[in-house]
C-alpha cells in the first residue's frame, strides 16, 4: 500500500518553495542595493540610530546561512512535488535553518528597536511566514513515524 502525502501538505510545500524563491529574491535585490548604494532595503531595514558596525557581519552572516536553507528548502520543495516524493530529511534540514533563522532574526531586529521604526515591512513577514511551522511539524513527525517494513536507519 502506497503512502499518499495529504494535499494539504502538498499546498504547504509549493507554498514553502514559493516563498523561498521570493525569500532569495529579497536578499539578493537587498545586498545588491547594500553593495551599490550603501542603504539597508528590507528585509533588514535599519532602526532608528541605523544598524551598529558589528551587527552588519552578523546580518551577512545570517543571509549566507539563509541562501543555504533557501537552496535546500527550493531543491526540497521542487523534488517533492515534480519527482514524486516527499524528500523528509532533506525538508527537515531546510527548514530547521530557515526556522531557525527566521527566530535569530526576529529577535535581533525586533530587541535593536527596528520592528518599531518599521513595524509594517517587518510585521508583513509574520503573516507570510506563519504556515511554514505546519509544515515542519508534519515533517519531523513523518520522520519519527517508522513505516510497516521499513528499516529505520
Amino acid at each position: 500500500m502506497k503512502n499518499k502525502t495529504p494535499t494539504w501538505i502538498k499546498f504547504l510545500t509549493a507554498y514553502y518553495g514559493l516563498l523561498q524563491s521570493l525569500h532569495l529574491a529579497a536578499l539578493i535585490r537587498a545586498g545588491l542595493i547594500m553593495l551599490l548604494q550603501g542603504r539597508f532595503p528590507f528585509p533588514i531595514l535599519p532602526p532608528p540610530g541605523g544598524w551598529d558596525g558589528q551587527t552588519l557581519p552578523f546580518l551577512i552572516g545570517l543571509g549566507a546561512t539563509d541562501v543555504v536553507g533557501i537552496a535546500l528548502g527550493i531543491t526540497f520543495a521542487y523534488r517533492s512535488l515534480f519527482t514524486g516524493g516527499h524528500y523528509l530529511r532533506l525538508g527537515v534540514i531546510s527548514l530547521t535553518i530557515f526556522i531557525t533563522g527566521a527566530i535569530v532574526f526576529a529577535v535581533g531586529t525586533f530587541s535593536s528597536g527596528a520592528w518599531g521604526a518599521h513595524p509594517v515591512g517587518y510585521g508583513v513577514m509574520v503573516p507570510l511566514f506563519a504556515p511554514v511551522p505546519l509544515l515542519y511539524v508534519w515533517l519531523l513527525r513523518s520522520n519519527l513515524a517508522p513505516k510497516p517494513n521499513q528499516k529505520r536507519d
